[in-house]
């Protein structure tokens, strides 16, 4: 087991990214029981495959940083001192005091609650369990993705999920189902729109945008390995597979339908091919706007109704966008209350109607922010380790792009850089990353891509006596062989 626990482990990994999202993305409560303990599963297979605790170094941040959300969220859950609460969350003493004079004409009375920094323990709780799922899965992908072919084989999962939904997705789109698995869907609106086998088509958006940067960082690759092809035959070969599963996962962000996607997408690629231009190779710079081009042409040519044309009608007076607006407003209303631990991780939809306006109707499980909801179920807290994390993944998939030991280890870095700014784009509209199949993707793929392996500091080279340059040229040839 020890001797094949690598290949156990990413071959989990990679049935994982697969076929997580299948039941309705994971949001069922057994499909998302499923997803957890997969993830801690995979967190065991990692520790038996790891060469030493070094091998999680480039992790390391934002895996505790997930430790510490699952920390906080059981924190807010467990009782604590009346007077602890009353000065970290002065909502929460309020909001108890209330509840103690509602009850206090009661006979008997009743005993008295203990105080708590979340508005459901039960919620709390659970979002505790979500968080460290998460960093088990963080971990256990930056195992398996410290060797290359591991990393392939989480990239072709990853890419082979994406086209099971976008072919599926465009089964049911074709024939305009309003059901899914045999469910039926209530919002029959979304049948003119592909959702793969998620309820909501904005959510499949974020699942195929976290799946394009990893399309376009292998197109980067092969590009820089046709320039040293011999044959016309061969350069086709090497740039072929790239570029049609680019335009085909593109095409199938496009018939979602989500201008969140779309924008994230655009944009992604955008920074990707201003990234592909380092070191001279400022042709590749505009490679970013050609390929989403490219990919808006042939969404174009097979029918492009619901897909660019939804982007392209918003406007200012757009009954979508003026409602999101007024959630922004009543969501940091309801952050005011508890500005420094917030609700309770886990507890918007208790939360929201202390604010819900008369317009904005109906039960409301997530705001269109994840960040939001971070800062309104956190508080200033969250929002602090939230950015921590965040800056650590940037500059540990900025490293690896510089400092990579091969160019596809330097591709894994371009492919992490283009998911953080896509999932950050998308993630300011909406809450895909509520979906567990869309968090333990994110998670797989940016702990993989951020664990390749680096090349020796030009310090040690300089002192060695050899050009930097010339070292760096020799490593892309043997890298191309």
């Amino acid at each position: 087991m020890i001797r094949h626990s690598g290949l156990v482990l990413t071959v989990l990994l990679a049935l994982a990214v697969i076929l997580a999202p299948l039941p309705f993305g994971a949001v069922t409560p057994w499909a998302e029981a499923a997803v957890r303990a997969l993830c801690f599963l995979a967190l065991a297979v990692a520790a038996l495959a790891a060469e030493s605790l070094a091998t999680l170094r480039p992790v390391a941040v934002p895996a505790a940083v997930l430790a510490a959300f699952a920390l906080f969220a059981l924190v807010q859950s467990a009782p604590l001192p009346e007077a602890v609460v009353a000065a970290v969350a002065p909502g929460h003493a309020a909001l108890e005091r209330q509840a103690a004079a509602l009850s206090a004409a009661e006979a008997p009375p009743p005993a008295r609650a203990p105080a708590r920094l979340t508005l459901a323990v039960a919620a709390s709780r659970s979002a505790a369990l979500g968080w460290a799922a998460a960093a088990a899965a963080l971990l256990a992908a930056a195992v398996a993705g410290r060797e290359r072919w591991q990393r392939r084989l989480l990239a072709a999962a990853a890419l082979t999920g994406a086209l099971v939904q976008t072919f599926f997705g465009a089964r049911e789109w074709s024939a305009r189902s309003t059901s899914l698995w045999g469910v039926e869907l209530h919002d029959v609106a979304t049948a003119s729109r592909l959702r793969g086998t998620f309820v909501n088509p904005n959510h499949l958006a974020l699942y195929l945008e976290m799946i394009l940067p990893v399309a376009f960082a292998w197109l980067w690759w092969a590009l820089r390995r046709a320039q040293g092809a011999s044959s016309f035959d061969r350069r086709l070969f090497l740039l072929a597979g790239p570029v049609l599963l680019w335009l085909s996962v593109f095409a199938g962000l496009s018939l979602t339908g989500s201008r969140a996607g779309l924008l994230a997408a655009m944009g992604a690629v955008t920074v990707q091919g201003v990234f592909a231009a380092r070191g001279g190779r400022w042709w590749l710079a505009p490679a970013g706007a050609i390929a989403a081009l490219g990919g808006l042409a042939l969404v174009t040519a097979v029918g492009m109704k619901e897909g660019f044309k939804r982007l392209q009608s918003t406007a200012p007076g757009d009954v979508s966008l003026g409602g999101r607006l007024e959630e922004y407003r009543a969501a940091l209303g309801l952050w005011r209350r508890f500005p420094l631990t917030g609700s309770g991780l886990g507890t918007f939809r208790e939360a929201f109607p202390m604010v819900q306006t008369a317009t904005l109707q109906g039960s409301w499980w997530h705001p269109h922010c994840d960040f939001l909801e971070v800062l309104v179920t956190a508080g200033i807290v969250g929002a602090l380790l939230l950015a921590v994390g965040l800056v650590a993944l940037a500059r540990q998939g900025l490293r690896v792009y510089l400092r990579g030991f091969r160019s596809e280890d330097r591709a894994a870095g371009l492919a992490a850089l283009g998911i953080l700014v896509s999932v950050g784009i998308h993630e300011c509209l909406d809450f895909g990353l509520a979906m567990p199949a869309n968090a333990l993707t994110l998670a797989v793929l940016l702990g993989a891509a951020t664990a390749a392996r680096l090349r020796v500091p030009s310090a040690q080279v300089d002192r060695a006596g050899h050009h930097l340059t010339r070292v760096d040229d020799l490593q892309d040839v043997e890298a191309a062989r």
